[in-house]
């Protein structure tokens, strides 16, 4: 018996061949084919199973991406917000600097001082000199806060309203009637009437440059404030403020009493310009426009 197998192909003019064939040639072929198949069929699964993961993939990528675009939407549409507050608030902040600048030219002009002329850094000269011009705008932020930062520099050394409220002058600056003997007499300050242990507060930035009791004063403070100005606080109880402290402005130095050259309850308050007293009314009557916090 032929162990081989024959395999007859007919041509389309009915001639045919003969092909002969082992077996276990023919188990080799069925074996490739068979691995061909299988491989095939898992390459195609394989990619399926990818194509459908990668689809996924796009897809939640694409859900990412709207995402996204309207988180990016929502922090441009924040962004504007912000900038339009930013905007806002600036303007407020230059409104309220604008007023307060007002505020201290209209102090300076009760006063009559005018604050220290503008100083550049550095000497300018003519020559060698250049460049493109560029106007400054009056109304700038920057030079509002250098125009204010020097008007402070003037105003902050002037003694301004009154050391504590009081409700009313017992004795003016000027000549007058001395309580204690009748006789004319000149006075170097104000007067002020309150109860003893009432907070006596500094009007102005300064250094403590004397403090004690004498047989005039009683327990006094004497501040010095720079550019000239110093302050005097007499007849007190109690001094609080030490010898050589900065105070500030609104810092209580005292409390009001009853001491030395006096007939009651009160504060002798005195400004004084280069060792000089002078009248403080325009300096107390600006408590209108400058509070003094009080408690």
């Amino acid at each position: 018996m032929d162990p081989r197998l024959h395999i007859i192909v007919t041509t389309e003019n009915g001639k045919a061949r003969t092909f002969a064939m082992s077996k276990p040639v023919l188990k080799r072929i069925l074996i490739t084919v068979s691995l061909v198949f299988v491989v095939s069929t898992v390459a195609g699964i394989t990619y399926s199973i990818e194509n459908f993961s990668l689809k996924g993939k796009i897809n939640n990528l694409e859900t990412d991406v709207t995402l996204l675009s309207t988180e990016k939407e929502g922090l441009q549409h924040h962004v504007l917000s912000l900038e339009e507050k930013a905007k806002a608030q600036l303007t407020g902040a230059y409104g309220e600097l604008n007023q307060r600048s007002q505020m201290i030219d209209s102090i300076l002009s009760v006063l009559e001082i005018a604050p220290p002329p503008q100083t550049p850094d550095m000497e300018s000269s003519d020559n060698n000199t250049g460049g493109p011009f560029t106007k400054i705008s009056d109304h700038s932020l920057e030079e509002l806060i250098l125009k204010v930062d020097r008007d402070i520099q003037t105003i902050s050394p002037i003694p301004l309203g009154y050391p504590f409220k009081a409700k009313r002058i017992s004795s003016w600056f000027g000549r007058r009637t001395d309580p204690m003997n009748g006789q004319s007499a000149f006075h170097d300050g104000f007067d002020l009437p309150g109860e003893i242990g009432t907070k006596v507060k500094a009007t102005a930035d300064g250094k403590v440059a004397d403090r004690g009791r004498n047989s005039t004063y009683g327990w006094y403070v004497l501040i010095d404030h720079g550019n000239g100005f110093a302050t005097m606080y007499a007849h007190n109880s109690k001094i609080l403020a030490r010898m050589g402290a900065k105070v500030k402005r609104g810092d209580v130095i005292s409390l009001l009493g009853n001491t030395g050259r006096s007939t009651g309850p009160h504060l002798h308050y005195e400004i004084r310009y280069k060792n000089r007293a002078i009248n403080p009314a325009k300096f107390v009557n600006i408590n209108k426009l400058v509070s003094l916090s009080s408690s």
